[in-house]
């Protein structure tokens, strides 16, 4: 192993070449392999008030939004106006330039009013208390939990990202890291049965065991080697030993690799999201050498929970979102990747409408969006929910009923990323409620496979 672990450091690049002919060796399932695909969920951790994201523009509608959010309504002249193929009478915050410019030109679309649902829920159903609703409904940690799971009505211990990768791994050669890769550390998002997330730190990149392999500590290096190698008749010390150690092959292979990784000619900025990003982009530059043909990526922007100043938070914090977003989307067109990685935002819920005195609290549908060069952009998904205080969707102060599922938002994510409707209820067991596996249409058609 130490001899092994020495050779790539000095080979670098040129083992990494030779050992991909390895890894995709007696690869099969064509439709799998032919192309590269990568999702890239980024979580508004906190519930993003999405209402003051995406607002109506349309006199009558824009009326409704003013007297419902009072103090937290945005001034109509300040909105951004969507143009695009649809929907021109909507607008959006202010602070999101680069958003407008991704959606006017067809690479960027919005889901309207979605949510977690655990069946089509109508407000009478609501009311009478006679359909299950998601577990704990407008608590943030059950609600970011059921974002990530897709699974409203139940708790269990997998995630969306995570069935999708054991449902593609089966199918691909294995690779020297994980299809899921994270950037906030472990999450449930990407936990599956088979399939876990490989975390890669935002600031210092890979990181290794401290000390170890490190010049002049070469004898650290052989005793962790030999600890490794030993045969552990304790399960538990058994597998502490195998996941450590393929931490660190892990760990050496791709400080390697990445040590190749092109120079990109796309400037990022030093925002949390887009330093995030940048460390996405230089991934998926190398994906050739790993033999990575399915990728997911998980980033964890957090602070989003104002009850307090929603207006000074926001306008402070969504300038990062728009820039990460559009120097993302800059960089995989650099890549020769834009139409094939999908990048989308999830947060715990929507918000109420109304204010609390500056703030707003926890509702249930929101807004989210979905970016790429794949995706039918310049058009908002979903029914746009009407806005007037105590109509049909308000179920009190403004918290909106979702017309929309995360059921129906990740299959379709599902589709394009290569799996056959009929596995959909392997990767979103309660899909069968919002969607016919047998129809000829998409879930919502944002996304043609």
């Amino acid at each position: 192993m130490k001899s092994r672990r020495k050779f790539l450091q000095h080979a670098g690049v040129g083992l990494a070449a030779s050992t991909q002919l390895g890894w995709l060796a007696g690869r099969a399932h064509a439709a799998l392999t032919d192309d590269y695909r990568a999702l890239v969920c980024i979580l508004l951790a906190g519930g993003a008030d999405s209402n003051n994201i995406l607002v109506p523009l349309e006199d009558n509608a824009y009326s409704a939004y003013a007297s419902a959010r009072a103090d937290l309504a945005l001034p109509q002249n300040v909105l951004l106006p969507l143009a695009g193929t649809t929907n021109a009478e909507f607008g959006i915050h202010p602070q999101l330039p680069e958003l407008q410019s991704l959606y006017d030109s067809g690479n960027l679309a919005f889901m309207a009013n979605i949510g977690p649902l655990a069946q089509p829920t109508s407000r009478a159903d609501f009311d009478a208390g006679n359909v299950p609703l998601p577990l704990g409904l407008f608590s943030h940690s059950d609600q970011i939990a059921v974002w990530q799971t897709a699974a409203a009505g139940q708790r269990i211990t997998t995630g969306f990202g995570g069935r999708l990768a054991d449902r593609v791994a089966s199918q691909l050669p294995p690779g020297p890291v994980s299809m899921n890769i994270s950037y906030s550390g472990t999450n449930l998002f990407q936990t599956g049965e088979q399939v876990s997330s490989y975390a890669i730190d935002v600031t210092d990149g890979v990181r290794t065991l401290a000390g170890y392999q490190d010049p002049g500590n070469e004898v650290f290096s052989e005793a962790v080697d030999a600890l490794l190698q030993l045969e552990y008749a304790d399960p538990f010390r058994r597998t502490y030993a195998e996941k450590l150690r393929n931490a660190a092959d892990t760990s050496t292979n791709l400080n390697a690799v990445l040590a190749s990784a092109p120079q990109l000619n796309t400037t990022f900025s030093d925002g949390e999201l887009s330093s995030a990003l940048s460390r996405v982009a230089q991934l998926m530059s190398v994906r050739d050498v790993l033999g990575a043909k399915r990728q997911t990526f998980f980033i964890t922007i957090g602070g989003w929970d104002h009850h307090d100043e929603v207006l000074n938070n926001m306008a402070r914090m969504l300038p990062d979102i728009s820039r990460g977003l559009g120097e993302f989307y800059e960089a995989t067109n650099e890549l020769g990747l834009q139409n094939n990685v999908v990048t989308f935002t999830i947060s715990d819920f929507g918000r109420t409408l109304t204010s609390n005195g500056r703030g707003s609290d926890h509702g249930w549908g929101g807004h989210n969006l979905v970016m790429g060069g794949s995706v039918s952009g310049g058009s908002i998904y979903g029914s746009y929910p009407d806005l007037t205080l105590g109509s049909e969707l308000d179920l009190g102060r403004g918290r909106l009923l979702p017309t929309t599922s995360v059921d129906e938002f990740y299959a379709e994510l599902a589709l394009w990323f290569g799996i056959d409707a009929s596995d959909l209820p392997t990767v979103l067991p309660n899909i069968e409620s919002f969607y016919a596996l047998n129809s000829d249409t998409l879930p919502l058609g944002f996304l043609p496979s």
